[in-house]
């Protein structure tokens, strides 16, 4: 674990010192800035961005190169959790208020869509070909759009009574999969790697992307607010659609369901009646339901990862995934 995080430092040290060349820290004015570095300094352990220059390096390239791509994914990334907080009506992010909280809605809202534009001058910016450059960007549009797809289709999905695993796991692949997938991606085409790498990098990507989530809708029920940094049973009080709620859906009595679906959404819900949730979890197997399905997914990913030739960097891409579905924060 100890070399794992000294190689997520060390990108993340790189990653941060590029961004800065998009983003510069004292831009004007203020009001755009300061919310996108208030954001950012709050630190992330950067891992999506380390996908890309993992891959990028698995593949035979230089992960130098691969440098404005990685800090086009982590712009993208910060990007999506601001205007995400926005929708849900979140209240913290990385232990501490959400951007639209300290600045302010429109200001928040301003400064995501001026990160996703950042997005497209980073992916850009690389000594690329012009082809290699073209198919890059290109798979940065395609896959911000089905990120967008995603937080539609979650939309829909929160709205709904009924609904099933597969609901939330079609949400899932368009909405957090997406952005791990691109990160892996990147990676492997600013390499100039293979139509079969390619596909394993995106195969990997998309599975333990949903294997990422499904551990992060678990921390947000069973982690410390600390680690966690984010409020605790804040995804029941948004109503979410997760894999807990769908097996409970399934698994409980008509009693127990109806009892659920009462609490599921209430934005008034108390501490009290966030425990009773979590209790009815416990009760019918959801949570190791989640941790076993969350395994599943990113043994999968592994699966595909392998298909690569075998390299410290895709060892250290391995070690990586389990740390995912691991983690506490």
């Amino acid at each position: 674990m100890s070399k794992l995080n000294s190689v997520l430092e060390k990108y993340a040290t790189m990653v941060n010192r590029q961004i800065e060349q998009y983003i510069p820290r004292a831009g004007q004015p203020a009001t755009l800035h300061q919310p996108m570095w208030e954001l950012l300094d709050r630190g992330g352990k950067r891992f999506r961005p380390a996908l890309t220059l993992l891959f990028c390096k698995a593949v035979g390239g230089q992960e130098r190169r691969a440098l404005p791509a990685a800090s086009a994914v982590e712009i993208l990334h910060n990007m999506t959790l601001i205007h995400d907080d926005i929708e849900d009506q979140s209240e913290l992010r990385r232990g501490k208020p959400c951007i639209h909280i300290m600045f302010g809605q429109s200001a928040a809202i301003n400064s995501g869509d001026a990160m996703l534009i950042k997005v497209f001058e980073a992916a850009a910016s690389g000594s690329l070909d012009a082809a290699t450059g073209n198919k890059l960007v290109q798979r940065f549009a395609d896959r911000a759009f089905q990120i967008t797809r995603g937080q539609a289709l979650e939309f829909e999905l929160n709205n709904r009574q009924s609904f099933t695993q597969d609901d939330v796991i079609e949400v899932l692949r368009n909405k957090t999969s997406a952005l791990i997938a691109l990160a892996c991606e990147a990676g492997v085409i600013v390499a100039g790697g293979k139509k079969t790498q390619l596909s394993a990098a995106a195969k990997f990507g998309e599975a333990t992307g949903v294997g990422f989530q499904i551990v992060d809708d678990l921390l947000n029920v069973t982690g410390d607010v600390r680690k966690y940094g984010k409020e605790i049973g804040g995804d029941i009080r948004e109503g979410k659609r997760t894999i807990m709620a769908a097996h409970l859906v399934k698994s409980a009595s008509i009693e127990d369901r109806e009892r659920f679906m009462r609490m599921l959404g209430k934005s008034t819900i108390s501490q009290e009646e966030i425990g009773e949730v979590i209790d009815l979890y416990g009760k019918y197997g959801c949570l190791d339901h989640a941790r076993r399905l969350a395994d599943r997914h990113i043994e999968g990913g592994l699966s595909a990862l392998r298909k690569l030739p075998k390299s410290n960097a895709r060892d250290t891409i391995e070690g990586l995934a389990r740390f995912m579905v691991r983690r506490e924060a």
